[in-house]
């Protein structure tokens, strides 16, 4: 889009920060209740999406576009992933592939003969049950599998989301013939630097994104929410869309609601 489409970076950052605080509220939310292996993955996920929309906009403060994009792909990615996870309900064979890959990758450092005497400390050692666990896993190998973004996108309706977030963000992320060209200028300051599109927009995607990716998480959740969380969501793309902050009003309220006031309750039981 044209620059005076984009909206200013402090109006992007104040949004993103607001997340990233609803957010914390959701996790701490989580922590009230012993969850199981399906919300402890959505809980780490929403951890792990906040965590990743603020690196974004950190990056884009030292002019890494680049890595900013990069990032924003792999928030896709857990996107894409949430989605398919909650549409087939296989997060226990994504909790067995997950660690049964994990220890195989653990497990090549101490095989090789090159690096096993430097395969030492706690990070290496195994509890029985863990020792167990790898036992079955490795009778019988977990054959869950990676789903395809572009088929996932597509399932959801957003397949804009995999051309111009994902796929867009790939050329990012594997080396192009100008890798380098826009980091060059900023480092050196040298004059005349050529003319870089505006690189906002991977701000107001990245936040679209993570409203998505939060939305996805309560509703997969075991626990019912409250519909206010939804209200905000839906504002901070309504201010996307027409720079309309009326979130700020209802993330107050959700401040002031916290932590005296619950945000959900559990609805299924383990």
């Amino acid at each position: 889009m044209e620059p005076k489409q984009y909206l200013a970076y402090n109006e992007y950052l104040n949004t993103a920060d607001s997340l990233y605080a609803v957010s914390g509220m959701i996790l701490f939310s989580f922590a009230k209740y012993k969850c199981d292996t399906k919300n402890v993955i959505i809980r780490n996920f929403i951890a792990r999406a906040a965590m990743m929309l603020k690196a974004i906009f950190r990056l884009w403060e030292i002019s890494d576009y680049q890595d900013a994009w990069i990032i924003h792909r792999t928030l896709l990615d857990r996107l894409f992933h949430l989605q398919d996870l909650g549409e087939k309900d296989e997060f226990h064979e994504f909790d067995d592939w997950s660690f049964f890959e994990q220890y195989k990758a653990q497990n090549k450092v101490k095989s090789d003969h090159k690096f096993k005497h430097e395969a030492v400390g706690w990070v290496y050692d195994l509890t029985e049950e863990q020792k167990l666990r790898i036992k079955s896993l490795s009778e019988n190998p977990p054959k869950w599998k990676r789903p395809k973004a572009e088929s996932v996108a597509k399932s959801m309706d957003l397949d804009f989301l995999y051309k111009y977030g994902y796929d867009f963000a790939s050329t990012h992320v594997h080396p192009m013939a100008n890798d380098g060209q826009q980091d060059f200028f900023t480092i050196t300051k040298l004059e005349p630097a050529p003319r870089f599109p505006d690189r906002r927009s991977v701000l107001s995607n990245s936040i679209l994104a993570s409203s998505l990716f939060l939305q996805q998480a309560l509703n997969l959740s075991s626990f019912k929410w409250r519909r206010i969380l939804w209200d905000y969501l839906e504002q901070i793309r309504y201010f996307l869309d027409k720079g309309n902050d009326s979130y700020k009003v209802t993330f107050l309220k959700l401040a002031n609601m916290f932590p005296n006031t619950e945000l959900c309750e559990k609805t299924i039981s383990e």
